[in-house]
C-alpha cells in the first residue's frame, strides 16, 4: 500500500505502508540505532515520536520480546529503508511485531536523505497518510502536539521491585525497565510511583534515595515535578536521568535548551571531565543545560558530549545530587554508563554515615 511521511515544512518522503493503516503524527526522530530496535520502540521516551531508523535493513535478527523497556509504551510511528523477514529461534519479523503493535510503519523511504534533510532543518512534526495534497500539509502544520507525555507513560498506581538493599522511591516520568534491573543487580528496594506524586507522598516511604527517571517532552511542561524536587532535594540524595536532570536544573536556577542536532543513538561518546575517560552510551534527548548558567549556579559539570561539547553530566556542588542526560542503563548500546548507578549509591552511603557520625556525637 503506497503511503507518504509528510514534513511540517511540506516535504513528501513515499513509501510503502505496513503495520497499522491509521494516520499518525509525532515528532520525527532520527535514530542512528544499529541493534536494539525492540527497546527504541517500546521505550516511554519515544512517546510521541516517530522514529526514522537510518539502518540499511531493520529486523535481521528478529525481534526478542525480552528487550521490551515498557509493555503500554510505544512509539507513534516507524519510518525504514527496508526490513528483513528473517527471524531467530522462532522469533516475531520485525513487519509481524509492528503490525501486532498496531503501529503505522512506512519502509522504502530514503532515510539518508531523509536523515541529512532533518540534520539541515532540524527536528519537525510529519504524518504519514495516505495523501499527500496541500490539505495535509496544511493539517500537520496547524497540529499542536500534546504536551502531557509524561502523564500518558507514567504509572498510575504505585508499585514496588522488592529488595533487601537501600529503599530507593523512583518517580515515574517514563521510567525503563532496565533502570529497575540495575538497580535490582545493586539489590536496591525500589518503590515506583507516580510523577504527580505529592511531597508527603514520597517523604511517606522513607526513602534512603530518590531517582527522578527519565522520559518524553519539554521539560518545561513539569512545572508540579519541579516543585517537588526544590521540597526535596535538601532532605535526601537525588540523582536524575534525562528529563530528570533537566528538571533537577530547572529546580536550582539553570535554564534548559533544544539541542541544533538531538541525541539519538545507542553509542555516542561522552567524557567524564574529571578523569578524561571516553565512555560510549546510548542517548535519547532532546534538550540540555544552557552552558551560560552554569557559572552563576551549584553545579559543576561531570560530562560532556564529544561530538558538540553539551553538557551531559552534573553534580552539585554543596547537595548530594547528581545527574545525566544519557541513558546509563544501556538499553540499547554500550554497557560503559552502568558506573552512573554505582556512584548514586555510593553516595546515599556517604550520606548515610555522615549522619550516623553526627548522631554518635550528639
Amino acid at each position: 500500500m503506497k503511503r507518504y511521511l509528510i514534513l511540517e515544512d511540506g516535504t513528501v518522503f513515499p513509501g510503502e505502508g505496513f503495520g497499522s493503516s491509521i494516520i499518525t503524527t509525532g515528532q520525527l526522530v532520527i535514530s542512528n540505532n544499529r541493534t536494539g530496535i525492540e527497546q527504541s520502540v517500546t521505550d516511554p521516551n519515544s512517546e510521541g515520536q516517530i522514529i526514522v531508523f537510518t539502518i540499511p535493513s531493520v529486523g535481521s535478527s528478529g525481534i526478542n520480546r525480552d528487550f521490551y523497556e515498557s509493555i503500554n509504551s510505544q512509539c507513534k510511528g516507524v519510518v525504514i529503508g527496508s526490513s528483513s523477514l528473517s527471524t531467530v529461534d522462532n522469533s516475531v519479523s520485525f513487519e509481524d511485531w509492528i503490525t501486532s503493535l498496531k503501529i503505522p510503519g512506512i519502509k522504502n523511504v530514503d532515510v539518508r536523505a531523509l536523515a541529512t534533510h532533518i540534520a539541515e532543518h532540524g527536528e519537525m512534526k510529519a504524518s504519514i497518510m495516505d495523501t499527500h495534497d496541500e490539505h495535509a500539509i496544511d493539517q500537520i502544520k496547524a497540529l499542536v502536539l500534546p504536551p502531557d507525555l509524561v502523564k500518558r507513560v507514567s504509572t498510575k498506581q504505585s508499585y514496588p521491585n522488592p529488595n533487601m538493599g537501600l529503599k530507593i522511591v523512583i518517580v515515574d516520568l517514563g521510567l525503563k525497565y532496565s533502570i529497575l534491573r540495575q538497580l535490582s543487580y545493586r539489590d536496591c528496594n525500589s518503590v515506583i510511583v507516580n510523577y504527580n506524586s505529592s511531597i508527603e507522598e514520597i517523604k511517606n516511604l522513607h526513602p534512603d534515595g530518590i531517582i527522578f527517571s527519565n522520559g518524553p517532552g519539554d521539560p518545561k511542561d513539569l512545572p508540579n515535578v519541579v516543585t517537588v524536587i526544590q521540597a526535596l532535594q535538601r532532605k535526601y540524595p537525588i540523582m536524575g536521568i534525562g528529563l530528570g536532570s533537566l528538571l533537577i536544573a530547572l529546580a536550582n536556577k539553570c535554564e534548559i535548551e533544544k539541542l541544533p542536532t538531538p541525541h539519538h543513538e545507542s553509542s555516542l561518546a561522552v567524557k567524564e571531565v574529571a578523569s578524561g575517560k571516553i565512555d560510549f552510551v546510548n542517548h535519547n534527548h532532546s534538550y540540555t543545560l544552557d552552558q551560560k548558567y552554569i557559572g552563576s549556579s551549584d553545579f559543576i559539570v561531570t560530562n560532556i558530549c564529544v561530538a558538540d561539547g553539551t553538557i551531559e553530566g552534573i553534580r552539585h556542588e554543596y547537595l548530594p545530587i547528581m545527574g545525566v542526560l544519557f541513558e546509563p542503563e544501556a538499553a540499547p548500546g554500550p554497557t560503559d554508563g552502568y558506573y552512573v548507578f554505582d556512584e548514586f549509591i555510593d553516595l546515599i552511603e556517604s550520606v548515610k554515615q555522615q549522619e550516623g557520625d553526627r548522631n554518635q556525637w550528639n
